[in-house]
């Protein structure tokens, strides 16, 4: 009897332990939340989010069928605004195609998905610029939808 209770344990212990590793690899391959309903992984890939909500996911919303279109508007931005020591924190594209981009500051940015090159290049040459650090300092957003012209705003 202490056997076969034994050997219960022991295949009760190898089954979840299959099931946790199993999570594991999908936590692992998650670094995107959509909606913060699904995990995605760098390449579109859906997976179920089973309540593990990491704080180091990137948050999309938007439209499931906009997912892939996120995740490169995400490594997009990500590229432009890194070397500024900005970080995002999540995106949301509308149906429109505006942009908001939310980074870990609190801070937000504004674009337009079919301009997004050329605004993230008006970024950083505002970034680079020797009037920005001044600017710089406490913003709430930066709004780069107006064809000529960057709007910042204060706390």
């Amino acid at each position: 009897m202490k056997i076969k209770n034994t050997v219960i344990l022991l295949i009760l212990y190898l089954v979840l332990s299959a099931f946790s590793k199993n999570d594991e690899n999908i936590m692992k391959n998650c670094h995107f939340l959509l909606n913060k309903e699904s995990c995605l992984s760098q390449n579109g890939e859906f997976f179920k989010n089973k309540g593990a909500v990491k704080s180091n996911f990137v948050n999309l919303f938007g439209n499931e069928e906009d997912s892939l279109i996120l995740i490169d508007n995400f490594y997009e931005i990500q590229k432009g605004i890194l070397p500024h020591s900005l970080v995002i924190k999540s995106i949301s594209k509308s149906r429109s195609g505006n942009i908001n981009v939310f980074l870990k500051e609190n801070q937000q940015i504004r674009l337009q998905h079919h301009k997004l090159k050329e605004q993230l290049s008006h970024l950083n040459l505002f970034l680079t610029s020797k009037k920005s650090k001044k600017l710089m300092n406490n913003f709430q957003s930066i709004d780069l939808r107006y064809k000529d012209k960057i709007a910042i705003k204060h706390f």
